[in-house]
């Protein structure tokens, strides 16, 4: 069946794979940009795949810019049914004390408000419609490894606790709530800022796609507020 999805933060490596999985399965996919230059590579990217997904700009960290794309992307494609949040950011190297309050802040909104905000405004019809998938990427710094990035680490450990909250209360009515936790993703982004490390370690983005995809699908629907380790071999 043909499911209406939006993906945020569909314009980066990771976005790309999920975007071309769920049009590769006959999905109304719609996207969330807020760089042009991004959407544009985005769209030439996937210039060879039978459909296209929408692009619709919108600040995800906004809850009136976001309340707006979520109306705009119903008009297109239908009552948004799979919510995938991959909007996020990374800022690490300040132990707490010295730690700055910009950072706190700016990872904060990225990771954590942004996936409240998301999935605040798709819950209401998924609710409605007795069927829903919300789909969030948390990360393995939430649990280890987080000397030096206490926001981000605090942030994705949130992620994974709002996945959670949204599985119990939502339980019973067909909507339900997950979230990946991935490793160190092989991006382009990350391989130029990593150079030296053991990329063969990293967890290539297709195969995150692929988890992604399956919390999306009918056959997770007894899966609820799962946080699903995508490690790779690390």
């Amino acid at each position: 069946m043909s499911r209406s999805v939006l993906i945020t933060g569909g314009t980066g490596a990771l976005g790309e794979a999920v975007t071309r999985r769920f049009l590769g399965d006959g999905h109304k996919v719609a996207v969330t940009w807020i760089v042009q230059e991004e959407a544009d590579r985005l769209r030439d990217s996937l210039a060879s795949e039978s459909s296209q997904p929408a692009l619709v700009s919108a600040d995800v960290t906004d809850p009136d810019s976001i309340a707006s794309a979520v109306e705009e992307i119903a008009q297109q494609q239908g009552s948004i049914e799979v919510l995938v949040h991959l909007v996020g950011g990374w800022k690490g190297g300040e132990p707490v004390h010295e730690h700055s309050i910009a950072t706190w802040d700016k990872m904060m909104q990225l990771n954590l408000r942004s996936a409240f905000l998301c999935s605040r405004a798709v819950l209401p019809k998924m609710l409605e419609n007795a069927w829903g998938r919300i789909v969030l990427v948390s990360a393995r710094t939430a649990r280890v490894g987080r000397t030096g990035q206490a926001a981000y680490a605090i942030a994705k450990a949130g992620v994974g606790l709002l996945a959670e909250i949204v599985a119990e209360e939502t339980r019973g009515s067909g909507v339900t709530a997950n979230a990946i936790a991935p490793s160190s993703l092989d991006t382009p982004a990350n391989r130029r800022s990593m150079p030296n490390a053991d990329h063969t370690a990293w967890v290539p983005t297709d195969l995150a796609a692929a988890s992604i995809f399956f919390l999306a699908s009918e056959e997770a629907g007894q899966l609820r507020g799962a946080w699903l380790p995508v490690f790779g071999s690390v």
